[in-house]
């Protein structure tokens, strides 16, 4: 094998398989990335076998066909330290990759292509087009809700609900809920799936330099996203997403407006002196006017008052500070609504002038 390719071809491509292939892998050759020179492309494959990633790029030339496979990580790390149009030299001999870059050299170590994991593709049930960037602004806006290694497994993952028209994405951790909605221009049968946290991620990061027009394919067990540059398939979760209707507080609203970066700022000061492990902050509520709260165990505190549009009763409410700051991050939008439905009720986060963005955070006690 022998080809010649532009770091600028192959560096966001390795980026995104090095991080599939984590270098922590138990399994030697999941740590690798495979690489197959042939006509005039290249294919890199990586796997932790829950997720493939793969990308077929065109070769600047291809002198040798052939095929191996190589540690993901070192050979991202070398590319990315190279300048964009640095051309690298790829060369298969004697058991080893020979990579070279104007005076840099290097030998890396192999292992058997044999060895390489093949993920089965299933035969899929729905198939359709969306945008990239589409999905990936979705997943942006849900993803931060997630649970990590709950036993509760099916909240380790976002649902991806396709109702008629609609995309709607959730994700939630018992104590904070997502949802995000976008409407497509086609009518597709109704199905449900839960994708696995690191898939999520994973896909966020690939359709982020990625946007444009994508192919979506699922199963029962298996998802596939591709497009001319690249192909996704992750497992999913089995198991039934709980109704997360039932999580949308009901009542009197109580409705505060506020400018995103007034309450922004004013919490992240208020962060610095707020509770290290429990990470409590105090909405003190009267007529226009919001007072933020924080303290710890040294004795230590914080007030700062905000002006706001509230015209609701006088309101006593604590939150978790880094709940509120992770679901603002990903509103992007100058002005927020708070919906306030009592002392001992969830409080709706949302997009003033998007309906389709829906934030729900469970108080806790002070």
């Amino acid at each position: 094998m022998n080809f010649k390719i532009t770091k600028s071809k192959i560096s966001e491509p390795l980026s995104l398989l090095a991080s599939v292939a984590e270098s922590r892998q138990s399994i030697p050759i999941l740590s690798n990335i495979y690489i197959k020179a042939e006509n005039n492309s290249i294919t890199l494959i990586a796997t932790d076998l829950e997720i493939e990633l793969s990308f077929k790029i065109n070769c600047d030339s291809i002198n040798e066909q052939g095929e191996t496979t190589v540690s993901a990580r070192k050979i991202f790390d070398l590319t990315r330290s190279l300048e964009d149009e640095t051309t690298l030299e790829f060369s298969l001999k004697d058991n080893q990759l020979t990579v070279t870059a104007k005076k840099f050299n290097g030998e890396f170590a192999i292992l058997p292509i044999q060895d390489f994991p093949v993920v089965e593709i299933d035969s899929f049930d729905l198939e359709t087009s969306l945008s990239g960037k589409l999905l990936a602004d979705l997943i942006d806006q849900t993803s931060f809700a997630m649970a990590s290694q709950d036993v509760r497994y099916y909240l380790n993952g976002i649902l991806v609900e396709i109702d008629g028209s609609n995309v709607n994405l959730v994700a939630t951790d018992g104590h904070r809920l997502a949802w995000a909605s976008e409407t497509l221009d086609k009518e597709l049968n109704e199905s449900k799936l839960i994708l696995p946290r690191k898939s999520a991620l994973e896909l966020q990061k690939l359709l982020n330099l990625y946007p444009g027009e994508v192919d979506l394919c699922f199963s029962s067990n298996q998802i596939m996203i591709s497009s001319e540059e690249f192909r996704f398939v992750s497992k999913l979760i089995e198991g039934n997403y709980p109704d997360y209707q039932k999580v949308f507080p009901t009542g009197d609203e109580q409705v505060l407006k506020v400018e995103k970066t007034l309450i922004q700022t004013a919490l992240n000061r208020a962060s610095v002196l707020s509770n290290e492990k429990y990470r409590g902050v105090k909405f003190i509520l009267s007529k226009d006017n919001l007072k933020i709260c924080a303290n710890n165990p040294s004795k230590e505190s914080a007030e700062e008052e905000i002006s706001v549009e509230y015209a609701g009763d006088d309101l006593e409410i604590g939150f978790n500070i880094s709940y509120i700051q992770e679901s603002l991050s990903v509103i992007h939008n100058p002005e927020i609504d708070f919906v306030f439905y009592g002392p001992e009720n969830s409080c709706i986060i949302k997009n003033k002038e998007n309906d389709n963005l829906v934030h729900v955070i469970m108080p806790m006690r002070l």
